[in-house]
């Protein structure tokens, strides 16, 4: 790493945190600690105003603005073709966001990556623009901890209706999943996005019950990924991950 990378990269990780000692960001940056030690003397010197206490490390003076974002022409490129993809598996508002922060990044970059566009293009095709208008309510219910009604199609054509506890969305490279807690099997189930007929947003937040979150879903997941004859009820799934 070059020091000059090396000088902005300390002043974001102080800068991110209340303190930050000497041994952790040698550590984190792979350097020695007088490499560090030296460094912030460098920094303090060009003006940064950073300061430090006994026992508790650096810290930056709160309020203090970073200097301009410096990537490099490849790096540039990348998180330009990463936002294009995002935005075109978007929903519609999320799809927006993700163009303010491009167009916030771009604002914060020397002219000579400004003018720079991405060497790949992910456009938004029909069958994704509707798509992300199953997306936006479903985040907004993940977000609000709102129960969702959804009628839906299985892969065997069966037709259902759910009461769901949304709680996370999965992305898979051509297909999204719901995540959620069905009242009606009380157990864990995951659905494909594109299958949803109809979703309607109630009223009703759905409590923040042990063993009915995200997190334990993942918990089982690893479990089952452990024990593939692990058979608990309540982390079956009537879908089965996208392959």
């Amino acid at each position: 790493m070059r020091r000059a990378e090396r000088l902005f990269q300390i002043v974001q990780v102080i800068g991110a945190s209340q303190w930050t000692t000497a041994q952790a960001l040698a550590e984190r940056l792979q350097v020695s600690e007088r490499t560090i030690y030296r460094d912030v003397d460098h920094l303090s010197a060009s003006g940064v105003p950073l300061y430090s206490q006994a026992g508790k490390g650096y810290a930056l003076l709160e309020g203090y603005q970073l200097p301009p974002l410096m990537f490099s022409v490849e790096e540039w490129q990348a998180l330009l073709t990463g936002l294009s993809m995002a935005q075109g598996w978007a929903g519609q508002r999320q799809a927006e966001a993700l163009r303010a922060v491009q167009e916030k990044l771009a604002m914060a970059v020397p002219s000579h990556l400004r003018a720079l566009a991405s060497p790949v293009s992910a456009p938004a095709l029909p069958e994704r623009r509707m798509l992300g208008a199953l997306l936006d309510p479903l985040q907004r219910a993940i977000r609000e901890r709102s129960k969702v009604r959804v009628h839906y199609r299985d892969v065997q054509e069966q037709f259902s209706k759910r009461v769901i506890w949304p709680l996370g969305l999965y992305f898979w490279g051509h297909c999204w999943t719901l995540v959620g807690w069905c009242e009606l099997r009380k157990a864990f189930r995951h659905f494909r996005v594109d299958r949803i007929v109809i979703l309607q947003t109630l009223g009703d937040r759905y409590p923040h019950l042990p063993g009915h979150t995200l997190a334990d879903y993942e918990a089982a997941m690893d479990a089952r990924c452990t024990d593939p004859q692990s058979t608990d009820p309540q982390t079956a799934v009537e879908e089965k991950t996208p392959s």
